[in-house]
């Protein structure tokens, strides 16, 4: 048996202290599977390695009489330095096992071939993933706890993993917390709902779910607003990392990404498609939620724009080695060759140089032609062809509808030239929530160093048609090569 007792788990963050777990309780005994519904941010993952012993509670206990496994799909008991190989001898030592059988069980469930041999810090997460799965089965534990396994590899490896779990070690207990709901329904008998960092535990998954529901505001299709813009950053990279740090504890965001999983699980593809794309209103440089609007679109039937979709993904920060799997599959479908036009990974270096994303174009177009929503032929157009954010943004100045909305600009006769237009400054009334996309726009630009500065810029543009010129006044764009030679071009 297991048994959780008053658990309490808080972290530090920079607004205080935060509580995500408080005063949970629970009993799991030998052969009963809890399955643990939640929102992204709910504590889920926290209680899995409370659980695990992976980290401490602030107060509370787990009372452990049966073996606990580590949190499958985990792989942060790894020695990066080590390679595969070397990890599984470790594991193998620890628990007293034939070395060579375990190898030969992980070579052939992990699939990894030759990266078995090479160091683990150069994997994946999936790759990191497969490998802590493949470990997980050859220790026998009395419980499993399972974090996320089946957004693991593909749905091969999904059928291999549930046959090592719930045929060939049925009678096993098994704590699993999943954004699958149908997963969830399928494989457990009891079940739990975790919020405002309270667990409540149910006997029936329909009950479970529809409480879920309610709480997650998908019972009433409860209309969310946008969040009051957030002060840009610095530049394109620092956008994507604090859109993910500061992303899922935006209710908002969250309960429209939850929803889009729902919506997924029930094979409702337009309904999730919307949904990510009403969450992307608010945080539009999420490359995870790209992956999983990718998997959506592919599923509907769009392998083009799927195709794009992973490739904004990997733009905006997720692994290429994970979601390279998903891409040659989608790209030989269209009878192409993957190698031809690889998956590139966001990188270091000035933003120019940086793989553009579906995001990025959106804003572009804003900015450049003027206009809100960007059609499915301009986004295979663009993003089939443009390896750059440089080289995008010079191919939609080039385009006829950039000189239709700056012809006054572009017919200025004391312009002295095109980096430093003459623009007038006109404080508005306020940012407002509309103006959210020229605070990401001005950050790409790197047009301020300061909030204020940034501040003052997105003051200044009072509709679409001026953006452009404000940021060039301001010295945005500075060395974007191929975007200066196109706007000279324009100007000539």
């Amino acid at each position: 048996m297991i048994r959780v007792e008053n658990l309490r788990k808080k972290y530090p963050t920079r607004f205080g202290e935060k509580l995500v777990l408080d005063n949970v309780n629970f009993e799991l005994q030998k052969g009963e599977k809890l399955g643990i519904l939640g929102r992204n941010g709910a504590g889920k993952s926290t209680l899995i390695r409370l659980i695990s012993g992976a980290e401490f509670p602030t107060s509370g206990r787990v009372v452990a009489g049966m073996s606990i496994s580590w949190p499958l799909a985990f792989g942060g008991a790894f020695q990066d330095n080590l390679t595969g190989v070397d990890n599984v001898r470790f594991i193998s030592r620890v628990y007293n096992q034939d070395f060579e059988h375990n190898l030969a069980f992980v070579e052939d469930f992990s699939e990894l071939g030759d990266y078995l041999r090479e160091e683990v810090r150069t994997y994946s997460s999936g790759m990191r993933a497969r490998l802590a799965f493949a470990i997980s089965m050859i220790t026998e534990f009395d419980c499993f706890l399972i974090d996320e396994v089946s957004a693991v590899g593909d749905a091969r490896f999904h059928a291999r993993c549930n046959h090592e779990l719930f045929e060939r070690r049925a009678d096993r207990a098994m704590i699993i917390v999943s954004h699958n709901t149908s997963y969830i329904n399928n494989h457990c008998n009891k079940f739990g709902l975790l919020h405002d960092a309270k667990l409540k535990l149910y006997d029936d998954f329909e009950e479970a779910f529809s409480d879920f529901k309610t709480k997650i505001g998908l019972a009433d299709q409860k209309i969310l607003k946008a969040p009051k813009p957030r002060i840009a950053v610095r530049n394109r990279k620092q956008l994507i990392d604090t859109t993910n740090t500061s992303a899922p504890y935006d209710e908002a965001f969250a309960n429209l990404t939850m929803e889009a999983h729902v919506r997924a699980q029930e094979k409702k593809w337009g309904e999730a498609r919307l949904a990510y794309e009403q969450a992307f209103e608010l945080y539009p440089f999420h490359g995870a939620f790209w992956a999983q609007w990718a998997h959506v679109v592919k599923e509907a039937g769009d392998l083009e724009l799927a195709e794009v979709g992973y490739r904004s993904s990997c733009a905006l920060g997720e692994s290429v080695g994970e979601m390279n799997e998903f891409f040659s599959g989608v790209v030989k479908k269209l009878k192409r060759d993957p190698s031809e036009r690889p998956l590139m990974a966001l990188r270091d270096g000035p933003t120019y140089h940086q793989p553009p994303s579906i995001p990025d174009l959106q804003l572009f177009a804003r900015a450049c032609w003027g206009v809100e929503n960007v059609g499915r032929g301009d986004i295979l157009a663009l993003l089939g062809r443009c390896d750059s954010c440089d080289g995008l943004l010079a191919a939609m100045i080039e385009d006829d509808r950039f000189s239709d909305l700056h012809k006054e600009w572009l017919e200025q006769d004391d312009k002295k030239s095109a980096f430093s237009p003459k623009v007038k400054f006109e404080k508005s009334a306020n940012v407002g929530e509309s103006a959210s996309w020229v605070l990401n726009l001005a950050c790409i630009a790197e047009v301020g160093q300061k909030e204020n500065d940034i501040l003052k810029i997105a003051k200044t543009v009072k509709d679409m048609r001026g953006t452009l010129p404000v940021f060039l006044s301001q010295g945005g764009f500075a060395d974007w090569p191929e975007t200066r030679a196109a706007i000279q071009e324009r100007i000539s």
